[in-house]
């Protein structure tokens, strides 16, 4: 299985997590902003996840 096919499958899952729960927020907890609290730790955690992408794949150029 090759990495971006494994990306692919992060991307995918972070944005079904974040489209249900800004379907949460506005329709049963009825406040729109609520979603920024749930949404933001996400793309922090998958700005994280690409950082440490990075530095394997610089990691690797190195070792070469």
């Amino acid at each position: 299985m090759s990495s971006e096919f494994k990306e692919s499958y992060v991307i995918w899952g972070i944005v079904t997590v974040a489209v249900l729960t800004l379907l949460y927020s506005v329709l049963l907890a009825g406040r729109f902003l609520s979603w920024f609290g749930i949404a933001l730790p996400l793309l922090g955690l998958y700005l994280f996840w690409r950082f440490v992408r990075a530095v394997e794949r610089i990691a690797d150029e190195m070792e070469r």
